[in-house]
């Protein structure tokens, strides 16, 4: 009987040794890929700024899911770079106008209250709903104390995605988190790839060649009205256009201006994309003091 049980303790010291070990190993290489935590972007960046994150590449691999690299891509946390978005509230009631308060901290938590001055403001918020859907940009004002303030209404129900986009002494971030909207929600797949699209009797056209990831773009906007060219288009946060896009399943936030506008009625933009997958299109423009935005989606491949 004694052999017995000192051939079990002596099992069962040899399985806590294999167990040790094995958690040692899968402990480092879950340290090392901590280390480089996510991935980064070349523009995908507050302003289509590509020193804001270092100008690092983002990859994903074939099975959809993020390769490790330096640091993750812009509008996918709450916190990064010393800096945190810190909202007063995130639930909403569908239709009812509402306001929405937040600040922006420091590493030291302090209140951050001078940012630099970009495309004409402090600051950018975006709300969109993460089935890529319900798009709003606004521009909120901020007070003495450095607390942010802006009249919010979400229109339906479900889960929004709220972006801050900001730069700090050169240093460019988007933060995000997410707003909800309780009630009946039907799920809507992400839109399918669209080239055209009517707003406020503007008939908007997107061309470009073959999208491929890591490789520049060049995206060809035509705005018309009635057959002809809208040829008086008027600058819009000091451009003729404006242009967010995000990827398909985390709304990763690529946030670029324009070329040098062309022809009458056209928005050119070189964007880089920086994964495969499909991405949804908000353009926005300004003409008769108005400011209008047009919904496109496109497929990038690899």
């Amino acid at each position: 009987m004694e052999k017995r049980v000192a051939l079990f303790a002596l099992g069962l010291g040899a399985a806590f040794a294999l167990a040790f070990a094995l958690g040692s190993a899968f402990d480092e290489a879950d340290t090392d890929a901590g280390s480089s935590h996510g991935m980064a972007t070349g523009e995908m960046a507050g302003h289509g700024d590509s020193s804001a994150h270092g100008g690092e590449e983002m990859a994903m691999n074939g099975g959809g899911e993020h390769e490790a690299t330096e640091t993750a891509p812009a509008g996918l946390a709450i916190s990064e770079g010393g800096y945190t978005l810190r909202l007063d509230r995130t639930g909403f009631e569908v239709g009812a106008p509402g306001e929405l308060r937040f600040r922006i901290e420091d590493a030291g938590g302090e209140t951050v209250r001078d940012f630099d001055r970009t495309h004409e403001r402090d600051l950018h918020l975006i709300v969109v709903r993460r089935d890529g859907t319900r798009f709003q940009h606004l521009h909120p004002e901020m007070d003495a104390a450095g607390t942010w303030a802006t009249s919010l209404t979400l229109p339906a129900a479900g889960v929004y995605r709220v972006f801050a986009d900001f730069s700090v002494d050169g240093d460019s971030r988007t933060l995000a988190t997410d707003l909800f909207a309780p009630g009946k929600f039907e799920p809507r797949p992400f839109p399918v790839s669209e080239r055209a699209d009517g707003v406020d009797g503007y008939e908007v056209r997107l061309a470009s060649g073959v999208l491929r990831a890591g490789q520049p773009a060049t995206l060809r906007f035509t705005v018309s009205r009635d057959g002809e060219p809208a040829a008086g288009l008027e600058n819009y946060l000091g451009a003729k256009g404006h242009l967010v896009a995000l990827r398909e399943g985390d709304l990763a936030f690529l946030h670029v201006h324009p070329d040098e506008a062309g022809a009458p009625g056209v928005i050119p933009y070189t964007a880089h994309f920086p994964t495969a997958g499909r991405y949804r299109l908000f353009l926005q423009f300004k003409d008769g003091g108005q400011v209008h935005t047009a919904e496109f989606s496109v497929e990038v491949g690899r």
